[in-house]
């Protein structure tokens, strides 16, 4: 062999790995998405089989994706890393760190976004994702100061700005205050612990963890709540409340307007000088030692009309602003705490409560839900991309959205979520912005927004709530206006990419011009990948998917449900069976909940044989004549409810 080459040989011999080395991904990013909760995303290497994750310089685990999301990531700086790993195992050199500081309190349009890090700071091991030490807390007690009531304190920490309270381990509150009083505790033993937080946002490590019992709270030993609830009106603003007594109850709170009205030993209770309008109802039962019942279902009275004892609120709720709750808005909780003031909740045998929502508040819970959906203002790793659907005429208003230029030109024009303190509806008006036909159904804000002629709403608990099997449950009123879309519908969590089978579930459809039919359906997809969307699959209910009564559902509110088990899904009526399939797919996946006003579109102006307005082509909805007629209509929702077998 000659010197050159053995030259070459060598020359090769060497570079040849070079050649082929793991890349590292680039475009690290992570996006603040909901409280404590940062969404990590990076474009994938070639030659990669797998990521290895490194956040606050610990290893987390691997996956094949190229996103992942960290949890209970509290208020500080939190810093993030991947590394490429082949199939072999090798891996490649780190991206550079991604530093995010998330917020105090979470809000669309001001949440953090990350930035790369052109060197590592100074404190490699950041506890808890703090930008350095701090003094921790000491002191710390916790007592039960008052039936379900507690009172925590600590020694304040000199140049702390706030403290982060733990329960159980979780993060609950933060305090400017170096003690905290909190109500609505349920009885058992708790942890608690508490870190300071510095004005340079360090923050300390946690205090020492005590114990906490609560012997008076919410009652979890089955001491039932009061019912059969009674009102009778027995004189100018006067009415006299009753209920059935409770075994071991040694007397009982009860409650006006939601407000605590006061105590008796008896079961029954008059209120006197009530104004006009409709009043409400609530009890709680206490026995001897302090336990406390769950409350009770409410009962309402029109004050100079006649009482109503239907728990299920199936009549239209209130329409008084001022009972509206400010602070339901902000709970962190995926169940309303306002559900346990209902008995059909409380005293369910069958079921155990998993999320719901009474709509009791001011404004949509942004912990609970979204206001888009999943699909519609998604980002795309360089803009918003705004999608329409099934040719339907509407934009949806995302008050929620973390897009500024939407929550600027959108947000202000109409907020579709109405509250009144007993429901939320979904308005819809036509768009100010309109100015030109439909010429696409993907891009920017400003393409998608100007050529849709309704501005209305929709909200989804996706990334937030999914489930598979239980009982989901809504009560709702339909609009019954000509080229209204309603929906309450159940959609799969999982992407293309992750298995699923686009899996749906249709608990209720209706089509606004005929609102004496209600619609369910089961569909599914077969062979779903990135690159094919998949083979359709629509399994019709028995003994039809089409659902008639001869009652029009627009002029009440009626409860939309379905109870899915292995195997079988069961759709109800106001908790009448009315269809049922069974089929071995409706086991692949977990589903998120929908609800949305649409309009117009395919379905709508579908021939009469199938549901739709069966105009000519030229008159499909809306016309001219359509949008002049239009009505600025609503879909109300009471209460929605998700349970899991007990």
């Amino acid at each position: 062999m000659s010197r050159l080459s053995c030259l070459l040989v060598l020359v090769c011999g060497i570079f040849s790995p070079l050649a082929h080395a793991l890349n590292a991904p680039f475009d690290l990013r992570g996006t603040e998405v909901k409280q404590n909760t940062v969404k990590w995303e990076w474009e994938p290497a070639e030659g990669a089989d797998r990521y290895e994750v490194t956040v606050d310089w610990k290893v987390v685990g691997t996956t094949s994706k190229t996103s992942v999301r960290s949890y209970d990531m509290f208020p500080g700086d939190h810093y993030m890393s991947v590394r490429s790993v082949a199939p072999d195992g090798t891996k490649s050199a780190p991206t550079r760190t991604a530093k995010i500081t998330t917020s105090r309190e979470y809000k669309h349009g001001s949440h953090g976004r990350s930035h790369l890090m052109s060197e590592q700071p100074a404190n490699d091991q950041p506890s808890g994702g703090s930008g350095g030490t701090f003094q921790k807390p000491e002191g710390l007690w916790a007592k039960e100061v008052e039936p379900g009531i507690v009172q925590m304190g600590w020694n304040s920490v000199s140049g702390s700005i706030s403290y982060d309270i733990f329960v159980n381990g979780k993060y609950v509150k933060s305090t400017s205050d170096a003690g905290w009083k909190s109500s609505g505790w349920s009885n058992g033993t708790f942890t608690v612990s508490v870190r300071s937080v510095s004005g340079e946002r360090k923050i300390s490590e946690h205090s020492r963890e005590i114990q906490l019992e609560v012997k008076g709270g919410k009652s979890s030993s089955g001491f039932g709540a009061p019912g059969n609830l009674r009102a009778e009106q027995i004189g100018e603003g006067s009415v006299r409340w009753k209920w059935d007594s409770v075994s071991e109850a040694s007397r009982y709170d009860v409650f006006v307007d939601g407000d605590w009205s006061g105590q008796t030993g008896n079961t029954e209770w008059v209120s006197e000088g009530l104004s006009q309008g409709e009043r409400s109802f609530s009890v709680t039962a206490i026995k001897g030692d302090g336990t406390i019942s769950p409350r009770s279902g409410t009962i309402k009275i029109n004050v100079g009309g006649t009482s109503d004892s239907n728990n299920q609120s199936s009549a239209p709720p209130p329409p008084q602003q001022s009972e509206a709750n400010p602070d339901a808005v902000n709970v962190q909780s995926l169940i309303d705490p306002e559900s346990y003031n209902y008995s059909e909740v409380n005293n369910n045998s069958q079921w155990e409560l998993t999320f719901s929502d009474e709509f009791n508040g001011t404004g949509l819970n942004p912990y609970r839900w979204h206001s888009q959906l999943r699909w519609d203002g998604e980002w795309n790793g360089e803009r918003y991309e705004y999608r329409i659907i099934n040719n339907e005429s509407q934009f949806y208003v995302n008050v929620l959205s973390p897009d500024s230029e939407h929550q600027e030109k959108i947000v202000p024009l109409h907020n579709p979520f109405k509250f009144n303190g007993s429901r939320m509806a979904i308005q819809a008006v036509l768009n100010p912005l309109r100015d030109r036909a439909v010429e696409r159904y993907h891009g920017r804000l400003e393409d998608v927004a100007r050529q849709q002629p309704i501005l209305s709403g929709a909200i989804s608990t996706y990334d937030k709530f999914s489930q598979k099997y239980g009982r989901f449950e809504a009560s709702i009123k339909i609009p019954g206006h000509t080229g209204a879309f309603p929906a309450f519908w159940l959609f799969h969590q999982k992407r293309s990419w992750e298995g699923t089978q686009r899996t749906e579930i249709d608990i209720m459809e209706n089509l606004g011009h005929a609102p004496w039919y209600i619609y369910n359906s089961f569909h599914f997809f077969k062979n779903v990948s990135t690159t094919y969307s998949g083979d359709a699959n629509f399994i019709r209910p028995e003994p039809s998917g089409q659902i008639y009564t001869g009652t029009d559902y627009s002029q009440n509110y009626h409860e939309y449900a379905v109870e899915w088990s292995p195997g079988k899904i069961k759709w109800f009526i106001d908790d009448q069976q009315v269809s049922e399939v069974n089929h071995s797919e409706v086991d692949h996946e977990k589903l998120f909940l929908l609800i949305n006003l649409a309009f117009g579109g395919n379905w709508t102006n579908f021939p009469t044989n199938a549901g739709g307005l069966g105009r000519p082509g030229d008159q499909h909805w809306p016309t001219s004549d359509d949008l002049n007629q239009f009505g600025n209509p609503q879909l109300e929702v009471d209460y929605v409810r998700v349970y899991k077998p007990r």
